[in-house]
């Protein structure tokens, strides 16, 4: 306890011998004191310098790692806009190969001897029902199309237009239960009605036993309507379906029973062609 008392007196008396002389500094005329200044000046210039110096290091440091920060915000802002313009330039790439696919499944077509001219247009929305299948297609009448008109894609039929509007039309696939469809076997040139089933498939119906119709036989379309009363009018020559299967017919032992697929995917169908008569 002693040493403690001891040496906390030590402290105090040199904090008042410290106070003493820095009162007598004051006191004493400017002449006495300017070595004293002078003294301290130099003792602690060294120390002031290195001060300011750590401290320019410290903010030099500071503005750095706020200059790496704006860098990376920079950079992530510039990440986000590349990804924008790569999304973009996709969605571009994809209608521009559309566009092309609609224009060379036009060209695939070779219309002989008819006046017809085709009308693009994109395809809206699907029906598939157990007893329908069909597609509405933004083009109508104010576009020329009317019922009874034969409609493409690819290069092969998909359907005939079934109902038009002023913008729009339905157009019933060839696969929907109400189509029927002229054709003949492009081969033998027999003539058969394209029956649509409701499934992925088609009957080539009326053909008979000396048809010679055999596998991967292809059927196009014909001119000629189906009966008195039909609006179809369809351009000679389109391709329609691919024979499947040929046997006989249970039903008809006169008749072949024949399969055939239609040579549209009819279940990727994004814009069509319509085929308008002229004149």
């Amino acid at each position: 306890m002693r040493r403690a008392s001891a040496s906390a007196w030590k402290r105090v008396k040199l904090v008042l011998v410290l106070l003493g002389l820095a009162g007598v500094l004051l006191v004493l005329p400017s002449r006495f004191t300017a070595p004293a200044r002078v003294l301290f000046n130099e003792a602690a210039g060294p120390v002031e310098t290195g001060v300011f110096q750590q401290g320019g290091r410290a903010l030099a440091a500071s503005g750095t790692l706020a200059d790496m920060f704006l860098q990376k915000d920079r950079e992530r802002a510039l990440s986000g806009e590349v990804e924008q313009l790569r999304n973009a330039n996709a969605a571009l790439t994809d209608e521009a190969r559309r566009l092309q696919d609609m224009l060379r499944s036009v060209e695939k077509v070779s219309l002989k001897g008819t006046a017809f001219r085709a009308v693009r247009a994109p395809v809206s929305s699907y029906d598939a029902s157990a007893m329908r299948r069909s597609i509405t297609v933004r083009a109508g009448s104010n576009d020329g199309v009317a019922r009874g008109l034969a409609v493409t894609a690819d290069g092969a039929l998909v359907g005939i237009v079934s109902e038009a509007g002023a913008s729009e039309c339905r157009v019933r696939l060839i696969t929907d239960p109400a189509s029927a469809v002229a054709c003949r076997v492009s081969r033998t040139r027999a003539l058969c009605i394209l029956q649509g089933t409701g499934g992925k498939e088609c009957r080539a119906e009326w053909l008979d036993r000396d048809s010679f119709v055999e596998q991967g036989d292809v059927l196009v379309t014909t001119a000629l309507r189906v009966n008195e009363r039909s609006e179809l009018r369809t351009p000679e020559g389109l391709p329609a379906a691919t024979v499947l299967k040929v046997r006989t017919g249970e039903m008809h032992p006169l008749f072949l029973s024949v399969e055939a697929i239609p040579r549209a995917n009819l279940n990727r169908l994004e814009g069509v062609e319509i085929f308008i008569p002229q004149g």
